[in-house]
């Protein structure tokens, strides 16, 4: 009798209560480029403090793979940008975003931010930059924000905006604006040269020459009388040419 009141009791026994952890965020992330070992720590260190991880892939060629066989893969992408100059990257990643069915989140991870880098990110439409040598924590917050689609920018990629907006509005008012005409290709050359690329890094981004990419800085100096880069940034966002 002792036997069967006891498997009765275990039949009957209520299941036992689930524990959701409170840090882990329902979006499901997946971490691109880098090395193969700083690429595999941060996705154990994101794991490790209750994000939800897919496979880290190492090219944004994979991504594409991925998101062309799942497209509902990920929510959002942590992308590692190498050591060498990562344009033709952010062109990519860029094209993928605009590709997907639906709305990703983007937070970049940089070894230092640098203007071109922290420009070319949000102009793609990335939600984050954050430093590789940040705390871990701030990363986390990174995401978070990302995750809800607000905006989170390290101390650094911030003052550069912070000064860049600075220099480009000091002297507007009163100052002489000229009216003028640039062609679509001229308005492709500002933007990027505001952005912080050289004349090389505008050349491979446009797959044009380094020598055509000075013709048209040339011809943009002297349509909009400016002699320097300071000066261009007024005229471009006085004009409504680029946002800062």
């Amino acid at each position: 009798m002792a036997t069967l009141d006891t498997t009765m009791k275990t039949a009957w026994a209520p299941e036992p209560t689930v524990r959701h952890d409170p840090r882990r965020l329902v979006t499901r992330v997946i971490v691109v480029g880098g090395q193969q070992i700083t690429r595999n720590a941060i996705d154990s260190l994101l794991a490790g403090r209750g994000v939800d991880m897919g496979r880290p892939l190492s090219s944004e060629d994979e991504l594409a793979r991925l998101l062309q066989s799942d497209p509902e893969a990920c929510d959002l992408i942590v992308l590692i940008l190498p050591g060498d100059t990562p344009f033709g990257m952010f062109g990519r990643i860029g094209e993928l975003l605009d590709q997907t069915s639906q709305t990703l989140s983007l937070v970049v991870l940089s070894e230092q931010a640098s203007r071109g880098q922290v420009h070319a990110a949000l102009r793609i439409g990335a939600k984050a930059f954050v430093n590789l040598d940040a705390d871990p924590d701030e990363l986390i917050r990174a995401i978070k924000m990302a995750a809800k689609h607000r905006v989170y920018l390290s101390p650094d990629a911030a003052e550069l905006l912070v000064n860049d907006v600075s220099t480009a509005i000091d002297g507007t008012h009163g100052s002489h604006l000229p009216k003028t005409e640039l062609s679509r290709r001229e308005i492709e050359v500002v933007q990027l040269l505001c952005e912080g690329f050289s004349s090389k890094e505008i050349a491979r981004q446009l797959h044009i020459s380094p020598k055509t990419v000075e013709n048209h800085r040339y011809n943009i100096y002297r349509k909009c009388e400016v002699d320097s880069i300071a000066a261009l940034m007024r005229y471009a966002i006085h004009r409504g040419l680029v946002s800062v």
